[in-house]
């Protein structure tokens, strides 16, 4: 089944009405076979920049450096990440491969 990214971006808004977007989000993992590298991460929530050159994405009681994801934050929109857990970096443990598809929806300005 395929959804259109208007379907998509309207499942995720409700995702966030549930969780809110604060500090938090919404965080899920799959796995396909049990394969550690096959699993894959979708973290929904408000992208923030605890220090310089770090963007990062509190989902779920977790988070995820999405710096390399290009996320941009000057939108001060609530996102979708979509990625593969890629190791420690030094802005915290990375999503590799990473996806973003912007929700619409604002986030608190801090």
């Amino acid at each position: 089944m395929r959804f259109s990214s208007g379907v998509c971006a309207a499942l995720a808004l409700g995702a966030l009405g549930l969780a809110g977007c604060g500090d938090g989000g919404v965080s899920s993992a799959r796995a396909s076979d049990g394969a550690q590298s096959d699993v894959t991460v979708v973290a929904t929530g408000c992208p923030k920049a605890p220090k310089p050159d770090c963007v990062t994405l509190t989902a779920d009681g977790k988070t995820w450096d999405v710096t390399a994801a290009g996320v941009d934050l000057k939108r001060g929109v609530a996102v979708n990440v979509t990625g593969s857990p890629g190791g420690q970096g030094a802005c915290g443990p990375k999503l590799t491969q990473a996806q973003v598809e912007y929700t619409g929806l604002q986030c608190p300005k801090s």
